[in-house]
């Protein structure tokens, strides 16, 4: 359950412009850290969001996509 209020706490910074938060939240997807199973869907998603704001982390992620 603590994993639930992470993802809404750092989707709260995201949406405050947190790139930090958007790279930490497709790492979370891509990892399965939210979920039972990762979800490449979301990952990707949010990847694309820090990527495009300069997250060299995110990128990483979305080439392993």
């Amino acid at each position: 359950m603590g994993n639930k209020q992470e993802l809404l706490d750092l989707i709260d910074k995201a949406g405050k412009g947190s790139i930090e938060a958007a790279e930490a939240i497709a790492e979370g997807y891509f990892k399965g850290s939210f979920d039972d199973k990762p979800n490449l869907t979301k990952a990707k998603k949010w990847a694309s969001y820090a990527a495009k704001h300069g997250s060299e982390k995110a990128a990483e992620i979305l080439a392993k996509l």
